[in-house]
């Protein structure tokens, strides 16, 4: 038995082929995501609306006076930080934005005011300012002496009238508030203190800036476009990383330390009405012989023989034809669950295995499901049960025409108020009686899980295969039911990996037959000639239509 000493699909998260194998098993997120962004910054730009921010600098001093023996008093400069942030407030007070609105007229503008709005003009007014705080802002410069006022609007020339405003509103503040204080004090020392106070003056005026607010479209657009894809690929991998169901042969491999004879080809199911026509008896049964239904998807063995599904079915063929020395006729076929398509599989590789004149039996030996029974003798109205209880056995055998297969149905009746008859240890000497008859015998089993009828046929089989549905069950489930299963592990000859995606056979395309080439008669010679060009051409196989069901 062949066990490859391969790292599970985890282990090798950190290789080229991991991340080749995600972005294949996962194209629709990674095309979606980057789409689905990148949609919505389109919108984001077309519906945003443009601002503008105009900046004016200044500079601010203070003057004080200090006693000199030589001269009364002497003005000084004497700057503090917490003289710096209080001009910062004060340009960013009501007083110096009211006074801003009230030169500009704000309150007939719409972007401040809606004009359905009704009001006194100082309920105007407020409305204006509480629009407009968010929009006005003052800061200090470093460490400096400087302080920068903005305004932001959705037109330039006014963002920048408006940021002109606010300075020579704080401008006529502190000139008003210094007078103040010079009227203050006596005449003798009024022309000291009229050049004392806090004083600014404009470094750099406001103009209209030539660039928005906002990031450029493109760049919002190419930002959208790369947190699509980072989004994308984050996901897909985390889906990867904490996803731990089989999807390749050497995970499979390692957890049921046996061979992966291939991955057979997710079949695609025709509606029922199409189907009709197309089960029916073989015209060539004998009288009074019971011929099996032709249903063609357990015939895809025998009418496709270039396709991947027969190819894994070959390759299982030679596994078991290579073990000599236990000799497995009697084999057992299970899944880890019900629907993982074991019954189609069973009856391709008995026909693919009765083909070379061998005498091989099927058996449908799953008293739960029974689907080899519906699909190829539907009728019958005894089987395996009948024959366990002594009945003729050549009574209840039905066989196929095309390969010499002979099937042993399993219709419903009473045996089934006996769970676990049919595959007991009790029953040994019939299938024994039958492997010295067969070449080799074929029991479609029930699924291991849930039901124990496996583990119980083990004394009658000498070789297992486990058909297993393409990333469905996780590695430890599997390993569980394994584990649980007795010596279904140790008598595994192999798994067969059922219902791949078409995306695990793109690189390999099987062809079929060729076909024969229509001729012609040429007129000189009379003779014939391939029709296209004098050479046969080898046409794709047609897909698969059929569900590899039960």
């Amino acid at each position: 038995m062949l066990v490859r000493n391969h790292d599970a699909q985890k282990a090798s998260a950190h290789s080229s082929q991991f991340l080749w194998d995600t972005i294949a098993r996962h194209r629709p997120i990674l095309i979606a995501f980057p789409l689905l962004f990148l949609g919505l910054s389109a919108i984001y730009v077309s519906t945003r609306g443009s601002s503008f921010t105009a900046t004016s600098r200044l500079v601010v001093d203070n003057r004080v006076l200090q006693f000199n023996p030589q001269e009364a008093f002497l003005p000084t400069s004497s700057i503090s930080a917490p003289l710096l942030q209080s001009q910062v407030a004060i340009l960013q007070s009501d007083k110096i934005a009211l006074s801003a609105i009230r030169s500009l007229g704000l309150t007939k503008d719409p972007e401040f005011l809606p004009p359905n709005f009704t009001g006194s003009d100082e309920e105007k007014e407020l409305q204006v300012l509480e629009n407009i705080q968010n929009k006005i802002h003052a800061s200090r410069i470093g460490e400096s002496y400087l302080i920068d006022v903005r305004a932001t609007s959705t037109d330039p020339v006014k963002a920048a009238k408006i940021t002109n405003a606010l300075v020579k509103a704080y401008l006529d503040d502190q000139t008003s508030s210094n007078a103040d204080v010079a009227n203050a004090v006596s005449p003798w020392l009024r022309s000291k203190v009229a050049s004392l106070g806090t004083m600014a003056r404009v470094v750099s005026e406001a103009t209209p800036p030539l660039k928005r607010d906002q990031l450029p479209n493109r760049l919002i657009l190419v930002l959208g476009l790369a947190s699509g894809l980072i989004f994308g690929f984050t996901l897909a991998f985390a889906l990867d990383w904490f996803d731990n169901r089989i999807k390749t042969r050497e995970a499979v491999e390692k957890v049921c330390g046996a061979e992966c004879f291939g991955m057979l080809p997710c079949m695609k199911k025709k509606p029922w009405y199409a189907r009709l026509g197309l089960r029916k008896r073989s015209d060539s049964a004998l009288p009074g012989r019971q011929t099996v239904e032709d249903e063609p998807s357990l015939l895809w063995a025998v009418d496709h023989p270039q396709s991947h599904f027969v190819h894994a079915l070959r390759n299982t063929r030679a596994a078991i034809l290579e073990q000599k020395e236990s000799n497995p006729v009697v084999i057992g076929i299970t899944s880890p669950a019900a629907g993982e398509g074991k019954s189609v599989v069973a009856a391709n590789l008995a026909r693919l295995m009765a083909i070379p004149n061998r005498k091989v039996l099927l058996i449908d030996a799953d008293p739960y499901g029974a689907g080899l029974t519906a699909l190829l003798a539907p009728t019958a109205l005894a089987g395996l049960a009948q024959a366990l209880d002594g009945h003729y056995l050549t009574d209840m055998l039905w066989t196929c025409d095309r390969t010499g297969l002979q099937f042993l149905p399993n219709p419903a009746g009473d045996h089934r108020a006996r769970p676990g008859y049919p595959l007991s240890a009790a029953n040994q000497e019939f299938f024994s009686k039958l492997a010295q008859e067969y070449d080799w015998i074929f029991l479609d089993l029930p699924p291991l899980d849930p039901v124990p009828d496996v583990r119980e046929a083990q004394p009658l089989v000498q070789g297992m295969l486990l058909v297993l549905e393409w990333n469905k069950i996780s590695a430890g489930r599997l390993h569980m039911l394994l584990d649980s299963a007795g010596p279904v592990r140790s008598k595994l000859i192999g798994v067969l990996f059922n219902k791949a995606g078409e995306k695990m056979f793109r690189k390999q395309r099987s062809s079929s037959p060729p076909l024969k080439m229509p001729v012609r008669k040429t007129r000189k010679t009379g003779t014939d000639t391939p029709a296209v060009g004098g050479k046969q051409t080898f046409p794709p196989v047609a897909h698969v239509e059929w569900t590899s069901g039960e």
